[in-house]
């Protein structure tokens, strides 16, 4: 999760995106965490920490888009949107191999082999047919 910004002068560029990581709870009690502006090519520009506690620890419920606004608030920002973290990409689409043709097995399961017919005797020509005409 990130929140885009009304981009604001940070030396050396300008911010655009609000970042908020490794938030730190005490159950009931605080929480803190860092936060960093980033510009379009999300390069860090500057880092800082937030202590969350009393009322505004109370008030950050299970929302954590709070974290955004109450930090915007804080550093004096305008947040344009906050974006959810970008949803998995699809599974490539592959095309699926091309069927393997076998043989359908014989009965007692050997594969197929070529069917040869050799019952039949060759035949034999006549002795009239290599007989030359008179």
């Amino acid at each position: 999760m990130f929140a885009t910004i009304e981009p604001v002068e940070v030396f050396p560029s300008t911010a655009t995106v609000l970042f908020i990581n490794n938030v730190n709870v005490q159950p009931g009690t605080s929480a803190s965490y860092q936060w960093w502006l980033q510009s379009a090519e999300r390069a860090n520009l500057t880092t800082g920490t937030i202590n969350l506690t009393g009322d505004a620890y109370a008030a950050w419920g299970t929302d954590d888009d709070y974290l955004y606004t109450y930090t915007a608030a804080q550093l004096g920002l305008t947040i344009i949107e906050i974006v959810p973290d970008a949803p998995p990409a699809p599974p490539a689409m592959v095309e699926p191999p091309p069927p393997v043709i076998t043989e359908p097995p014989l009965h007692d399961g050997a594969p197929h082999a070529p069917v040869v017919d050799d019952t039949a005797a060759p035949v034999a020509p006549s002795v009239a047919d290599s007989e030359e005409p008179k």
